[in-house]
């Protein structure tokens, strides 16, 4: 039996300029929020956070959640350098 073809579909991706671990320490500073909070808002683990902080990049997802986070307590400035995009 043939195989069905699978539609590719674009997936979004996420660009990081500037220093993405530094604007998470300001951000976490600035918010009051433990690494724990952070987490379970985001709905990831620390560790994941703590990976982040030491230069694994965060997926689409998370970086939303934590943009959303950040515009619901008004510090979204301190992420500025975080965008989101579509891949060609």
């Amino acid at each position: 039996m043939p195989r069905k073809r699978v539609k590719r579909v674009k997936r979004s991706s996420h660009v990081l300029t500037g220093d993405f671990a530094q604007a998470l320490e300001l951000f976490k500073e600035a918010s009051g929020l433990t690494w724990a909070e952070i987490a379970r808002r985001l709905g990831t683990s620390v560790v994941n956070l703590w990976r982040w902080r030491r230069g694994v990049l965060p997926n689409t997802h998370h970086i939303l959640a934590l943009q959303e986070l950040a515009d619901g307590m008004a510090l979204g400035h301190l992420l500025r350098n975080v965008r989101v995009r579509q891949q060609p």
